[in-house]
């Protein structure tokens, strides 16, 4: 629902719906069981950047719903169907913050290219460390640090949120991570050199969706017509890239070539677009692109500045990153790993309506979506302060809540402490 111009973040879960949702998942048997809107409430803000994410949920947890709860037990409430709930409602934050999006806005940042494509996406991955035991579903590629997990999002440049995002193991390759159904017709998608593959493109192709990619040097398609560049343009027809311009068939013209070339995979062969751009020095210092944008949509010029928007994607790196606090996780169960990412995805997109409403109320004056997160961060304490004034807890309910929760954590600490002396202990026994 919206209020006008923006959509309160307030009234953006609706407890009935998150039972339902719950119950459909199979996150709950039981509704005395586990308080789900309240450890959802908790998790999304769970923003902090020190380790040890779950433990301030369940901090946050026994806050807002004065239930005492033990860690272990605690722990295992992020089951699978958790994560799918997560999910669920992290997608509804991010269709919120489209719905209410300035357009306007939207369109100046892109440069008119929503006027030729429906939407435009990046498509790219971060790696995030784990505990030691995730290592047995997230091997990475680091002996000191082995178990790493990967994001993996397709991400609207309208709103730098995901349309889609799931994790893998940090040593599997990115390329067979981009779901290409997440792509639709009239999108314009763009792809670094780890999403080349010739028979995906022309599958994208043949579905309507645009693609704008870097071209690996190991291509070297075939040229089949020439439209900018110098030379002789007729015989380097049917020559490859690399051929044409070691015979000094083709060079650039004014730092640009624009070729269409051939591109064969799987017995298909498709009529796609390279673009060169250089700035003087050599062919195999100049970046060269391929692209199914016509160049009456994008000249050269237009394809090397359309690609520069897709390190926007960074963006949500930081956010989620330094605003959010992904960095913290270091659970090792995958559905627990799951349903914080989707967690912090919540928060970003949270983040990005409380911008929207900064707008209205400060003039469009200068406020980034990283400020109001980290600021979201730094206010948590206060936000949870509220929420129990506003559920009528008096301060006498606040200090037995505090207390209760001090010591099942002191407790725990000091089990833990008590463990690693008994394991100091045993292993001084077998040495001796």
């Amino acid at each position: 629902p919206a209020d006008g111009k923006a959509t309160r973040p307030t009234r953006l879960f609706d407890e009935d719906d998150l039972w339902a949702a719950a119950r459909q998942a199979g996150a709950v048997e039981r509704q005395r069981k586990v308080d789900l809107p309240t450890l959802v409430e908790g998790s999304v803000l769970a923003l902090s950047g020190l380790p040890g994410t779950q433990t301030t949920i369940m901090s946050h947890y026994m806050s807002l719903g004065g239930t005492p709860v033990a860690p272990s037990s605690f722990y295992d409430r992020f089951t699978d169907g958790f994560a799918t709930v997560m999910n669920e409602l992290a997608n509804r934050a991010v269709l919120a913050v489209r719905a209410v999006e300035d357009e306007d806005e939207v369109a100046a940042r892109l440069g008119g290219l929503l006027e030729h494509f429906k939407d435009v996406c990046a498509v790219d991955s971060t790696c995030m460390v784990l505990q030691k035991l995730a290592a047995c579903w997230a091997p990475s590629t680091s002996g000191e640090r082995p178990a790493s997990f990967k994001l993996h999002a397709v991400v609207s440049l309208r709103d730098g949120l995901p349309i889609e995002a799931h994790l893998s193991p940090q040593r599997e390759h990115d390329s067979p991570h981009l779901d290409e159904e997440a792509l639709e017709t009239g999108t314009l998608c763009l792809a670094d050199l780890g999403y080349v593959d010739e028979k995906r493109v022309i599958r994208l192709v043949d579905r309507g969706v645009h693609v704008l990619m870097r071209l690996k040097k190991s291509q070297d398609p075939i040229i089949h017509r020439v439209h900018v560049g110098r030379g002789y343009k007729k015989a380097c027809r049917g020559k490859t890239l690399d051929a044409a311009f070691a015979a000094g068939l083709l060079d650039f013209d004014k730092g640009a070539i624009d070729l269409d070339v051939v591109i064969e995979a799987g017995g298909e062969r498709r009529i796609l677009r390279v673009v060169g751009v250089s700035d003087g020095t050599t062919y195999a210092d100049a970046w060269f692109y391929l692209t199914s944008v016509p160049p009456d949509v994008l000249d050269p010029e237009g394809v090397s500045v359309a690609y520069t928007l897709r390190w926007d994607i960074e963006l949500l790196w930081k956010h989620l990153k330094t605003g959010t606090g992904m960095a913290a996780i270091r659970a090792w169960k995958p559905e627990a790993v799951r349903a914080l990412v989707n967690a912090k995805i919540i928060g970003v997109a949270l983040g990005r309506l409380l911008e929207l409403c900064a707008k209205e109320e400060t003039k469009g004056h200068a406020m980034g979506q990283l400020a109001i997160v980290l600021s979201l961060n730094r206010m948590t304490p206060l936000i949870i302060a509220m929420r129990l004034r506003q559920r009528g807890v008096s301060l006498a309910e606040m200090e037995r809540r505090f207390i209760t929760m001090a010591s099942i954590l002191a407790r725990s600490r000091h089990q833990r402490r008590e463990r690693t002396k008994r394991q100091q202990r045993e292993r001084l026994r077998r040495d001796g």
